[in-house]
């Protein structure tokens, strides 16, 4: 049968299922036994008993065949299919004598595995028909079978002389091999979840064991490079399946990293690589849905444990000599995919990963080294995502653990930092610098934002400046909203996060006029630019001139009415309710501190008093019975802080002293019509 659509593949999984169900193959076997009984009297007077084979067998051994091709999810390369019609014919008569050598009764079949009067094909035989062994209790008797089948394998492997993969023999013994180890983690799997109290799998000479079966499977040529350990195998054979696409086996190897020797760790580094460029779709949802399938209690430990493992093995080949200028495409696949999980444990700060400060170590390591690739922008955008849900104080002691892995961390940093800085002076720095130069910033900022203690601060001074004179020169380009919104989080956040640092001696970032102008030349006020600039004047220790901060508070306050009337559609939308505290205290603090004649054109113009009268409306929405989401949203959010608002409105002026406290700080990652970008607003009361 050769499937051609999903429903056909379906029917026959039904199908097969079916006669796998011990009810079934119990019954079989009693057919067996009553049709042997029947040819041995009719063979009662013979003087040579010949092998008595009935139908049973043959069904016995078409389903041993069946199972093994079913477990390589049907591959195209499976070995079967190029065998010439002489060895085709000499392979089933060998499967039906498999077949006659089983036992009398179904549940003894196992024993099969570890007699020694079994031929390979009989054992070959029973480990397949063993697959349908029910999980239960029944299970663990099934353990030992396995387990010194697996050992009697690694010797017959030591003692053969070494045979090319593309082998008939070598095949079967790699297929043979790859359902044994499927086999044997499954019944692993099922007893350890029974035993919670039990961490270590199994005894040290079964790991080795285990180990060599899976480097016989994976590893065609025996050899991993740092490069390969990163890369995955680009052309599944059938073994290689029946490992990666049957979904238990990848994450119960997960288990066994805490007790393998390095280059045991590295195949399993390789073959967890394969399984994400394999197993998963590219699209980014679909990856993310499969993960509720793997993050529980179970798997969810050992899982962050692998994929730190894979970022240990992927920075060492990226600190390599000669360096690689770019990752390939199925090594960005797997990294890409690898950062998502990240994401997604972050934001759902699974098992406490916010607070792990080897994943920050890990995350700022591969942050620099990506930044040193051409084509690391993708993966530097989850990066930073990751490292924005973490706690300060693990980002804190993630940072001087990395400084203490890496002695070239800092010198990485600032070499490239000191690349992109240079393009940006340059005539005329292409989209690549641009995307690099801003997640320098975003990192900067969440970095900063978190205390941490950076000992070369000039060349974070110098890169702000480059920033900030290439703003100026190309203010009119339409994707450097993103790029100004970056550098103005990054130049509040290191203001705040660095005492002691006197930004004034730094021309063009201590000239507010300019930034304040900057951050205002854009017509259809974007959000995270908005809430930038907001959280900059709120935290900001000196004001421009009087008509910059008016038109500040124009800028600022039509924002807040397009909040408002939810003039944000889309990605915006939900950014527009968690911006609007913020927005309404930098409005706050204009008024609060500008002088008489500029506060006096704040409040007295009519947007203002339009304004006054909305943010009235949404205060007094428990009036209206079919309040959307949205509405009831905003009213929750922006309560308090349109208060305030409304009450210094009222109020005059209190030109004075900025205040000088430093109030907590959330910062938001998200993603806004498909582009990275990091929100920073004070954290709500």
């Amino acid at each position: 049968m050769s499937p051609t659509s999903a429903h056909d593949v379906r029917c026959m999984m039904e199908s097969l299922a079916c006669l796998l169900r011990p009810s079934f193959l119990n019954l079989l076997f009693q057919y067996r036994r009553l049709f042997h009984a029947l040819a041995v009297q009719e063979l009662n007077k013979a003087a040579v008993v010949p092998i008595i084979i009935s139908w049973v067998d043959a069904v016995l051994a078409r389903l041993g065949e069946v199972v093994s091709f079913v477990a390589s999810a049907m591959h195209d390369r499976y070995f079967d299919d190029k065998l010439p019609e002489a060895l085709r014919k000499r392979r089933d008569e060998d499967n039906l004598r498999a077949a006659a050598q089983l036992p009398d009764r179904w549940d003894s079949v196992p024993s099969i595995l570890t007699s020694e009067k079994a031929s390979p094909a009989a054992k070959r035989l029973a480990l397949r028909l063993a697959t349908d062994v029910p999980l239960d209790d029944s299970m663990v008797s099934l353990l030992p079978y396995l387990t010194d089948f697996m050992q009697h394998t690694v010797v017959q492997l030591s003692e053969c002389s070494p045979l090319h993969a593309q082998h008939q023999s070598a095949f079967q013994e790699r297929m043979n091999c790859a359902m044994l180890l499927s086999l044997f983690a499954l019944v692993d799997s099922t007893i350890s979840a029974k035993d919670t109290e039990t961490d270590v799998p199994f005894r040290p000479y079964t790991l080795a064991t285990v180990m060599r079966l899976l480097r016989f499977v994976m590893l065609v040529d025996n050899k991993l490079s740092v490069q390969t350990i990163v890369s995955p195998c680009p052309d599944l054979d059938a073994p290689q399946v029946v490992l990666i696409l049957w979904r238990h086996f990848v994450p119960w190897t997960w288990r066994l990293l805490a007790e393998c020797n390095g280059s045991d760790s590295e195949t399993i580094i390789f073959l967890t690589s394969t399984w994400l460029h394999c197993a998963f779709d590219s699209d980014p949802q679909t990856t993310i849905s499969m993960l509720s399938t793997f993050t529980g209690d179970e798997h969810g430990k050992y899982m962050i444990c692998a994929y730190l493992t894979y970022f240990s093995r992927l920075l060492v080949y990226l600190s390599s000599a000669p360096r690689p200028r770019n990752l390939t495409t199925t090594q960005t696949d797997v990294l890409l995919k690898t950062c998502r999980y990240f994401v997604h444990w972050s934001d759902s700060d699974l098992l406490g990963i916010r607070k792990s400060s080897d994943c920050c170590r890990y995350l700022t390591l591969l942050f620099v080294y990506l930044s040193c690739i051409e084509n690391g922008h993708d993966a530097s955008d989850y990066v930073t995502h990751a490292m924005a849900r973490m706690q300060p104080r693990s980002l804190r002691d993630g940072w001087k653990q990395a400084i203490q892995e890496s002695s070239t961390f800092y010198d990485e940093l600032e070499k490239s930092m000191s690349n992109t800085r240079i393009q940006l002076l340059g005539d005329k720095p292409d989209r690549n610098h641009i995307c690099k130069a801003k997640q320098f910033l975003d990192f900067l900022t969440i970095e900063c934002f978190s205390n941490v203690q950076i000992s070369n601060q000039k060349f974070i001074i110098e890169f702000l400046e480059a920033t900030m004179e290439y703003l100026r020169r190309e203010s009119a380009k339409k994707e450097l909203p993103n790029l100004f919104a970056s550098f103005l989080s990054c130049l509040t956040a290191f203001q705040r996060g660095q005492p002691g640092i006197r930004v004034c001696d730094a021309p063009l970032l201590s000239d507010a006029e300019s930034i304040w102008q900057v951050a205002m030349d854009n017509t259809t006020p974007e959000l995270a630019m908005a809430s930038a600039f907001a959280l900059h004047i709120i935290l900001s220790r000196r004001l421009p001139e009087s008509l910059t901060q008016v038109e500040a508070w124009d800028y600022l306050r039509n924002v807040l009415l397009m909040v408002g009337s939810q003039d944000y559609l889309g990605d915006e939308s939900p950014l527009a309710l968690v911006v609007n505290p913020t927005i309404c205290d930098a409005l706050s603090q204009l008024l609060k501190h500008a002088d008489e004649h500029a506060a006096m054109v704040m409040q007295s113009s009519p947007w203002t008093s339009h304004l006054q009268s909305a943010l009235q409306r949404i205060q007094s929405s428990d009036d209206c019975p079919n309040l959307d989401d949205y509405s009831s949203w905003l009213k929750k959010r922006i309560s308090k802080p349109a208060t305030d608002l409304m009450d210094q409105i009222a109020r005059t002026s209190d030109a004075g002293e900025l205040r000088q406290a430093t109030p907590a700080i959330d910062i938001i990652p998200c993603r806004i019509d498909g582009l990275f970008q990091l929100v920073c607003v004070l954290r709500a009361s």
